[in-house]
Order: structure tokens, then sequence, then C-alpha cells
């Protein structure tokens, strides 16, 4: 007799989703006409060097995930020529981006941070101070950015 064991499925590494966010953004750029270089995760605050068809550098850093949830995001020095893409990579649907500036990413973050006060101190909790140097942009936030590549330099 032979038992047939059920296969569970198991949960993507962070390493893998990265990686296939990044490389579904890099190919999402190259079809709308940028050139792209990909730093192989050895630059500390951006993931892709990219060039505009006009000849504009500049450098986005990209956030993966395989199903939505809140994006954590460090909170880093204001450049005007970094921008976020926020990919989700799901396993057996579309892929899909949202496409943000860092100011908006920043004013994500803040908002996100206020709300979750707010709910603390509606529940009667006090803020938690361990959890301020937390930066997080809420899924909901994120999806209005939406398919947005009209936001990167031409």
């Amino acid at each position: 007799m032979t038992r047939i064991k059920e296969v569970k499925k198991q949960r993507r590494s962070a390493h893998q989703t990265q990686w296939a966010a990044q490389f579904a953004v890099a190919s999402e750029l190259c079809k709308r006409g940028y050139g792209v270089a990909l730093t192989m995760g050895n630059h500390p605050v951006l993931d892709l060097m990219v060039i505009s068809p006009k000849g504009v550098h500049f450098a986005i850093d990209v956030k993966g995930l395989y199903k939505p949830n809140p994006w954590f995001v460090k909170n880093k020095v204001l450049r005007n020529k970094r921008f976020y893409v926020f990919a989700l990579v799901p396993d057996q649907r579309n892929n899909q981006f949202s496409i943000l500036t860092q100011h908006q990413v920043s004013r994500g973050i803040q908002t996100n941070g206020k709300n979750a006060r707010a709910r603390r101190r509606a529940k009667g909790l006090s803020p938690r101070k361990d959890r301020d140097d937390i930066s997080i942009v809420d899924w909901k936030f994120a999806e209005n950015y939406g398919d947005r590549w009209e936001a990167l330099p031409r």
C-alpha cells in the first residue's frame, strides 16, 4: 500500500519574491523604452539604476510582495530622483505595480503612523513608542498609485 502525501503549498521566501519583483519591474521599464541596470543587491539604497528615453538618470527602490500586505519601507533621506515601485508578484495572477515618488512614500508612512495611533487611542490604548521607527505604507495607500508609470521621468 502506498501513501500519497498531501502537498502543502509552501510560503514563498522574501528573497524569491524580491528578485521576482525586481526583474518584473525591470521588464516593464524596458518595454517602455527605459534603460535599466540592476544593482544585484550590492547597493544599500536602490535596486535599479534607470535612464529614461530622454536621458534622465534616476533610481528606483523596488518593494515586492506575493500577496497584499503592508509594505515595509525604510525612511530615507529625501532625494528628487528616487522613486519606489511596489510590485505585487503573485503565483497565479498578473503582476501589479504601484509607482510612487519618494515624497508620496513619505506621506504614506506618515498617514499609516497617524492611523495606527488613532486606532490605538480608539481602543483606549496609549501609543507604542517602540513602534515609532517602523515605517509602513498601507496596501490601500499604495494601490492608489497603480500603474502610474507616467510619474517616472521621461
